[in-house]
C-alpha cells in the first residue's frame, strides 16, 4: 500500500513539473531585479529571450509576461490593453508565490488606471493587498508600498480625502519601516492635500512644520524650505501676514527652486497664484495682478485672483465677471456629481470586499473541518486494523498452544497405556500365555509407533511456535533497512559505505526480528562480539560477499577474514572463518 502511494505521488509530481515547471525562474528573477532601477535594460534582455518563449512551460511564459509588464511600468510606458495582464492574473491566482500574485494584481491596477477604469483599478489594488503575506520574512514591500501609493493617488484624483488618508497611512508606515528617514519625512508631506481638502488646516500646518524641522535637522535645508509653500497660503488666508512673509522669504531664498530672474522651477508654477494672493491681501494690487497673470498659464485659479483684482479697482468687465462665476458654478456642480458617484463606487467596493473576505473565511473553516474529519476517520480505521491484527495474532497463538497441550495429553495417555500393557506382558509371560502375549506385543508395537508419530508432530508444532515467538529470519531479510544495505552492496545507492545512523538502524532491526540470536551474540562466555565482528555477521546474514563487506566496513579483506575467525570462535568454538555464515543461519533457523 505504501509503495503504491509513493508511486502515485511521484507520478503527480512528474506530471506537474512537466506541465508547469519553471526552469527560467532564476534568470527571470535577475531581470526582474534589474527592472527596479534599469527598466530599459531589462526590456532589452526580455526581447532577446522572447524567441525562446514558445519552448517554455506555461509557468515560465506567464512569469516572463509578468516581468515584462513590471519593466514597462517602471519605464513609464502607458498601457492601452488589459488582455495580457488579465491572462497573467488568471494564471497566478492558482500558481506562484504570494509576492508574484501581489505583483500581478498591482500591475493590473496600473493597466486599468492608464485606461481610465478607476473602479477596476481600485479593485485590483485591493486584491493585491489581500494577496500580500506580510507575516512572511520575504514579503515584497517594494511592491506593496507602491500599491498603497497608487491607491492614494487614485483617491486624490477622485476627491476622496478620507480614503486617501487611509491609503497614505499604510503607505507612510511601510516607508518608515523599510526606507530611509529622509524618504519617510518627504513622503509624509503627501498628507497635506487630503487634510487641506477636509479643511483641517491646523493639521496641515503641523505636518509642514514637522517636516521642515526634521529635514533641517538632517541638513536638508533646500528640501526643508521647499516644504513650506502650502503654509504661505494658510498664513495669508488667516491674516497672519508676518508669518506668511517670513515663510515666503525662506521658501524663495533656501529652496533652490528659483533662477536668477526669480522664476520658479517648472511644475511648481502654482506658487505664483499663492504669491499673488499674498500681495492682494496686503493691498499691493499691481504685484498681485503681475503674479496672477504669470499663473494664468498654469492654473485656472488665476482667473479668480484677477477677478478679485478687478473688483478692488472697480473696473472689471461684467462679461468676464459672469463668465468666471458661471465657470466656477459649473466646475462645482461637476465636482459634486463626480464625488457622489465615486463615493458610491467606493462604498460598493468596500461592501464587495467584506463579502469576499467573509466567503474566504467560510471556505477556510470548511476546509479545516474536512481535514479534521478525514484525520479522525483515518485514525479510527488504523485503530480497527491494529485491533484486528492483534486479535488474529493472539487467536493463532492460542490455537497453537492448545494443539501442543492436546498432543502432550495424548502422548501422556499413550505412554500410560504402554506401561500398563508392559506390566500385563510381564505378568502374562510368567503365566506362559502365548496367545495373549503375542496379542499384547502387537498392541505394544502399535502404541510405540503411535507415540513416535505423536512425538514428531509435537516437536514440529513446538518448533513452529518457537519460530513465531523467537527469531524471524525472513522478516529481517525483508525489512527496509536490510534492503537498503543490499542496495548499498550492489552499489545502487548514492553512497555505498553506511553511516553510523544506518548501522545502528540495521542492528535495531536485527534485534527486533532475531532477539534470541542477538542475545547469543551478546552472551558469549569469554567476550561479546566487537563492533566490526557484529557488522561482519550482519552483512554475512544479508548474503554480502567478503570483498564488498571490506568496502562497506572501511577495512581490508584480511581484517574481515580475521574478524570472521574471531566471531566464529566466540560464538561456536570453531576457528574456521568459512564456517561462520553456515553456523549463523543454523542458529537463526533453530537447527
Amino acid at each position: 500500500m505504501k509503495k503504491i502511494t509513493y508511486i502515485n505521488i511521484c507520478f503527480v509530481l512528474i506530471t506537474f513539473l512537466g506541465c508547469n515547471g519553471r526552469r527560467m525562474t532564476a534568470q527571470l528573477d535577475a531581470i526582474s531585479q534589474m527592472a527596479n532601477n534599469q527598466p530599459d535594460s531589462a526590456l532589452t534582455l526580455l526581447s532577446q529571450l522572447e524567441p525562446q518563449k514558445a519552448d517554455w512551460s506555461e509557468g515560465d511564459r506567464m512569469y516572463f509576461e509578468l516581468v515584462r509588464l513590471k519593466a514597462q511600468n517602471k519605464a513609464f510606458i502607458t498601457f492601452t490593453t488589459d488582455t495580457i495582464i488579465n491572462k497573467v492574473v488568471s494564471y497566478f491566482q492558482d500558481h506562484g508565490t504570494a509576492n508574484e500574485r501581489m505583483l500581478a494584481y498591482y500591475l493590473q491596477g496600473r493597466v486599468y488606471a492608464d485606461m481610465g477604469e478607476a473602479p477596476q483599478a481600485l479593485q485590483a489594488y485591493y486584491d493585491a493587498i489581500e494577496s500580500a503575506d506580510t507575516t512572511s520574512s520575504d514579503c515584497d514591500y517594494n511592491t506593496l508600498i507602491p500599491v498603497y501609493g497608487q491607491m492614494s493617488q487614485l483617491f486624490h484624483q477622485q476627491n476622496l480625502p478620507h480614503d486617501e488618508i487611509w491609503a497614505l497611512n499604510h503607505y507612510i508606515d511601510y516607508i518608515r519601516r523599510y526606507d530611509s528617514e529622509k524618504e519617510y519625512v518627504i513622503e509624509k508631506r503627501r498628507m497635506i492635500s487630503p487634510y487641506y481638502l477636509l479643511g483641517k488646516k491646523d493639521t496641515v500646518l503641523q505636518i509642514i512644520n514637522d517636516s521642515y524641522k526634521a529635514l533641517r535637522d538632517m541638513g536638508e535645508n533646500q528640501e526643508a524650505a521647499s516644504a513650506l509653500v502650502s503654509s504661505i497660503y494658510i498664513y495669508t488666508d488667516r491674516g497672519q501676514l508676518h508669518k506668511a512673509r517670513q515663510t515666503m522669504d525662506i521658501f524663495e531664498k533656501e529652496s533652490g527652486l528659483f533662477n536668477k530672474d526669480g522664476d520658479i522651477a517648472k511644475g511648481r508654477e502654482y506658487y505664483y497664484y499663492i504669491k499673488g494672493y499674498y500681495y492682494l491681501t496686503v493691498n499691493d494690487i499691481d504685484s498681485a495682478e503681475y503674479y496672477y497673470r504669470k499663473a494664468i498659464v498654469y492654473t485656472s485659479d488665476a482667473y479668480k485672483g484677477l477677478l478679485a483684482v478687478y473688483r478692488k479697482r472697480q473696473n472689471v468687465d461684467s462679461v468676464l465677471h459672469y463668465s468666471i462665476l458661471n465657470e466656477r458654478a459649473l466646475d462645482s456642480l461637476h465636482n459634486s456629481m463626480e464625488i457622489d458617484a465615486i463615493q458610491r463606487m467606493s462604498s460598493l467596493y468596500n461592501y464587495n470586499r467584506s463579502q469576499k473576505e467573509a466567503e474566504q473565511e467560510r471556505i477556510r473553516y470548511q476546509k479545516s473541518q474536512d481535514i479534521l474529519h478525514y484525520c479522525i476517520n483515518i485514525l479510527i480505521i488504523l485503530m480497527f486494523i491494529i485491533i484486528c491484527i492483534g486479535y488474529l495474532f493472539a487467536k493463532n497463538n492460542k490455537e497453537k498452544r492448545n494443539k501442543i497441550i492436546k498432543l502432550r495429553e495424548r502422548l501422556r495417555t499413550a505412554k500410560t497405556q504402554r506401561a500398563m500393557i508392559q506390566e500385563e506382558l510381564i505378568s502374562l509371560k510368567s503365566e506362559d500365555l502365548a496367545n495373549i502375549i503375542a496379542k499384547k506385543e502387537r498392541q505394544e508395537k502399535e502404541l510405540a509407533k503411535q507415540i513416535k508419530l505423536l512425538q514428531a508432530e509435537n516437536e514440529q508444532y513446538k518448533e513452529n511456535y518457537k519460530s513465531i515467538q523467537q527469531d524471524n529470519l525472513d522478516g529481517f531479510l525483508d525489512c527496509n533497512t536490510a534492503n537498503l544495505f543490499v542496495r548499498k552492496a550492489e552499489n545502487k545507492t548514492e553512497k555505498q559505505i553506511p553511516n553510523d545512523a544506518e548501522w545502528k538502524l540495521l542492528i535495531s532491526e536485527f534485534v527486533k526480528y532475531a532477539p534470541h540470536t542477538f542475545q547469543h551474540f551478546c552472551a558469549t562466555d569469554t567476550k561479546p562480539l566487537s563492533e566490526l565482528e557484529l557488522h561482519v555477521c550482519l552483512l554475512l546474514i544479508l548474503g554480502i560477499s567478503d570483498k564488498t563487506i571490506s568496502v562497506m566496513a572501511k577495512t581490508s579483506p584480511t581484517t574481515v577474514s580475521n574478524a570472521k575467525t574471531r566471531a566464529n570462535e566466540k560464538l561456536y568454538g570453531q576457528k574456521q572463518a568459512n564456517r561462520l555464515k553456515n553456523n549463523l543461519f543454523m542458529t537463526l533457523k533453530g537447527i
